[in-house]
């Protein structure tokens, strides 16, 4: 039998782990890593693209408009 599961990124060592102790009953056939950021370019004529060059030039003159890793909500 085959079975595909989904594993959150802060779980994967314990479900790795676990199947590592069943080697001599389970086959891992294909691991995939799926945590990449899917970034996209942003063209000139999007509305975002008015406020990142907004940012960068203020940037140039001193202000701080960005935040931290402490201000990002994770919930």
């Amino acid at each position: 039998m085959q079975l595909t599961i989904d594993v959150k990124d802060s779980v994967v060592d314990k479900v790795m782990y676990l199947l590592n102790s069943l080697k001599s009953d389970v086959k891992i056939i294909n691991k995939t890593e799926t945590n990449s950021l899917d970034i996209q370019a942003i063209t000139e004529d999007e509305e975002d693209y008015q406020y990142i060059l907004k940012g960068r030039e203020e940037r140039k003159n001193g202000s701080q408009n960005y935040g931290n890793m402490n201000d990002i909500n994770w919930d």
